[in-house]
């Protein structure tokens, strides 16, 4: 038989979760001048939140950001390095930096050329822990 109580429980915690991660995500640009774009992404390449300029597809962002994950753990695993912790890939007119977040997801920023990487490093780790303990409740 089907509780509907339960089920109405559930699916108001995955809101309020939901809700959570975005909150996170948009206060994390505010604390990072030239952050354009923040996603929570799974390992598999699926979006979980994402605040994203306009023009960035987050079905692109996630399934990138998932294969750079992919990719960085073969190469330090390879040279014996590590675990992988932060990627960036610097271009010419901005960056884009994948973060491990927990075991199973990582969090992605689009950031400008001038972007600060210390606060961006800072603000990210800390938003990092915070969405650890939202999806470890």
């Amino acid at each position: 038989m089907f509780d509907k109580s339960i089920h109405g429980k559930r699916w108001c915690r995955i809101l309020e979760e939901e809700a959570q991660l975005n909150y996170l995500l948009r206060e994390l640009m505010q604390k990072i001048e030239g952050l354009d774009s923040a996603a929570l992404v799974s390992r598999e390449g699926l979006i979980v939140s994402a605040v994203l300029e306009e023009g960035i597809s987050d079905m692109h962002i996630a399934a990138m950001s998932a294969i750079i994950l992919s990719t960085c753990e073969r190469v330090l695993m390879e040279l014996k390095k590590g675990s992988l912790d932060i990627c960036i890939i610097q271009g010419s007119e901005g960056k884009f930096l994948v973060m491990q977040c927990g075991e199973d997801y990582i969090i992605v920023g689009v950031l400008d050329a001038d972007a600060r990487m210390d606060l961006a490093f800072v603000n990210m780790r800390a938003t990092t822990n915070r969405i650890i303990d939202i999806l470890e409740e």
